[in-house]
């Protein structure tokens, strides 16, 4: 985790500049509100609850791609499954952290080994 936030801080020079109210503050969308305990039940049950769950990552990961520079695919030489599979290693690790929260530190992980260009 120490590790993560170092590499995150040592990113954010890269990352645009974000924007949020006078107070730094900004709404959080859908599941990414939720915690990792309740995001390990959705992916344990399954069907639509766990559907929602990969559909808001999958938008936070193309949102990703689009904002940050130099970046065609964060996900790199990895895909959906190995993003969900670190998330749910994060969860079990930490559950009562929001999916919001979570995802900052996946995307310090990946950054180094993103895509930056289409091939």
């Amino acid at each position: 985790m120490k590790n993560a936030l170092l590499c995150l801080l040592f990113l954010s020079p890269a990352l645009p500049v974000l924007a949020a109210d006078e107070h730094g503050l900004y709404w959080i969308y859908g599941v990414g509100r939720q915690n990792c305990s309740t995001y390990l039940e959705a992916r344990k049950a399954g069907g639509f609850e766990e559907i929602s769950y990969k559909n808001w990552i999958m938008g936070y990961l193309t949102s990703v791609n689009q904002s940050t520079p130099k970046t065609y695919d964060i996900l790199g030489e990895s895909d959906i499954q190995g993003a969900l599979a670190w998330l749910d290693r994060h969860c079990e690790k930490y559950p009562a952290d929001t999916i919001y929260m979570a995802m900052p530190n996946m995307m310090a992980v990946l950054y180094p080994q993103r895509r930056q260009k289409k091939e």
